[in-house]
């Protein structure tokens, strides 16, 4: 990549965005562990009939949303402008940014065109408003194939999952080598990204394990990704600002 195909000022703009976006993804990820905290059940996937759905989304419709992960969907779109960046920041060795964005775009488009949070909103309503019985059971087999296809730990959502945590492992592993962030923010995301990782392959595939899975790699991975995001929104911030004195 070019340096001159941006200007200072089109760099400054781009890393003050990606700081507040990494600052964004930070609370979205922090706003769903304490969320988290707050819960007394853990949903496993399949334990939740589309019906059981369609009835927690009458009483809560915030809870339905944020149990089929539209956070995750929150998240990752705050990630864009902090991909996008790492190519700028990045641009005299960009080939393994390159390598991480396309990743994380593949991630997204597969985890969001596979959600089953907005459908599921959707279906509910439809469900609740359904005249005869035949409706009902129409609207109740859509819901299973969107949670089959959607729901979070399923093998409908983990290959979005998986990519996006390589995705942040790679991106990881291009702060390591570029020399603009620093190494203990480049290893912080390396280790906590691989931690999340582990933990989607153990919730999808390995039920029993779930409990093991979340409060060892589910929670040491989390606290370390969201000092990853920290550190990550602290250094843009100080690019941007660095670029706009030069």
């Amino acid at each position: 990549m070019n340096e001159k195909q941006f200007s200072d000022a089109e760099s400054a703009g781009l890393y003050k965005l990606a700081g507040f976006a990494a600052l964004l993804a930070m609370s979205a990820n922090l706003f769903d562990v304490i969320l988290g905290f707050g819960e007394t059940e853990i949903v496993v996937s399949g334990a939740r009939s589309a019906i059981e759905w369609f009835s927690l989304f009458q009483v809560n419709w915030f809870k339905g949303l944020y149990t089929l992960g539209i956070l995750n969907i929150i998240y990752m779109l705050c990630m864009i402008p902090v991909y996008f960046a790492a190519l700028i920041a990045h641009r005299r060795n960009f080939i393994v940014s390159a390598l991480a964005m396309i990743l994380f775009l593949l991630a997204l488009a597969l985890y969001v065109s596979n959600s089953a949070a907005i459908p599921m909103l959707v279906l509910s309503g439809k469900y609740a408003t359904a005249t005869t019985e035949a409706q009902r059971a129409l609207f109740a087999a859509a819901g299973e194939s969107a949670l089959v296809r959607g729901e979070d730990f399923t093998p409908g959502s983990f290959p979005g999952l998986l990519l996006s945590g390589i995705a942040a492992v790679t991106l990881s592993v291009a702060m390591l080598r570029g020399g603009v962030f620093g190494k203990a923010n480049a290893w912080i995301g390396i280790v906590g990204f691989t931690f999340l990782t582990v933990f989607s392959i153990l919730a999808t595939f390995f039920h029993t394990l779930y409990f093991i899975a979340f409060y060892i790699f589910g929670m040491v991975g989390g606290l370390l990704a969201l000092t990853w995001f920290a550190l990550v929104a602290r250094r843009y911030l100080q690019l941007g600002r660095d670029v706009t004195k030069d």
